[in-house]
């Protein structure tokens, strides 16, 4: 004799089975590191998501490069890290010199047409001065005529383009866009003069002010939330792999105490979800 109820054997054979493939989905390892490393395409030019601390450094430090550790360490792996320029993350991936690319790339529908992506952070994006501008934006419009330095291969350069187009279209001065390699130049380009803003977003402005402060300031923040994801070659095994690391790292605390080493705010963690 069935000593429980035949409905309740059958929700605690349903949960049995549901925890089951819970647990099964978040020890699941990708495809991609079976060889025994995660190979990771990364620009480390964007701190505090990823730079080098200090010259000579073989590795670079930020909060992604603590993430890909926290994840090879999940897969019971070895991280290696792909020192690539921005533009060339994405189609580095694609020709398969790395197995994901985690270096503060925001999941765009242009790119998750031909990429997985998984979300793991919230930003926003900032246009930005040195701290002695005296320029005030009340609208991106008042970019009109001026200088904007921004990242090639960035979406920033986007953001500019359909900014002029709107410009011209309403009988004003485009701004003039100049692009440069490294976030890192932006900067430098924004803090000597030669700029009169820059686009960034705010996780890099929040860096900047804690090494120097006073150095830059904020001018507009977009109302928008940009989020950054791990990208990786479309597999929806090895999607769904990463997925589960990410969250087991969160459930676990490890993104919290990442977040905090690098002073980004916690909360950020939580609306990356999409």
């Amino acid at each position: 004799m069935n000593p429980r109820p035949l409905h309740l054997t059958a929700a605690l054979t349903l949960l049995a089975a549901t925890l089951s493939s819970g647990l099964q989905a978040a020890d699941a390892k990708p495809s991609f590191v079976e060889s025994g490393s995660f190979q990771v395409c990364s620009d480390p030019t964007f701190p505090p998501l990823e730079f080098f601390e200090k010259t000579g450094d073989r590795e670079p430090s930020g909060f992604d490069t603590d993430l890909i550790r926290a994840l090879a360490k999940h897969w019971g792996v070895q991280p290696r890290f792909i020192v690539t320029e921005f533009t060339g993350l994405l189609p580095g991936l694609d020709s398969k010199r790395c197995d994901a690319v985690i270096s503060g790339t925001l999941i765009t529908p242009e790119r998750t047409q031909k990429l997985n992506a998984v979300a793991y952070l919230a930003s926003a994006t900032t246009v930005f001065g040195s701290g002695k501008s005296e320029l005030k934006l009340n609208s991106l419009d008042d970019l009109s005529g001026k200088v904007v330095a921004v990242q090639s291969g960035t979406r920033y350069v986007a953001i500019m383009e359909k900014l002029n187009a709107d410009l011209t279209a309403a009988g004003k001065i485009p701004a003039v866009l100049q692009t440069y390699p490294k976030g890192s130049d932006v900067a430098q380009q924004v803090l000597v003069g030669r700029a009169a803003a820059g686009l960034s977003q705010d996780t890099e402005l929040a860096y900047r002010e804690l090494q120097n402060p006073g150095q830059f300031k904020t001018l507009y923040s977009f109302p928008e939330k940009d989020i950054f994801g791990a990208y990786m070659r479309p597999n929806p095994q090895d999607q769904a792999a990463v997925q589960a690391a990410v969250e087991a790292l969160k459930a676990d605390g490890t993104l919290q105490a990442i977040a905090e080493k690098w002073k980004l705010d916690p909360a950020n963690l939580n609306t990356a979800a999409q």
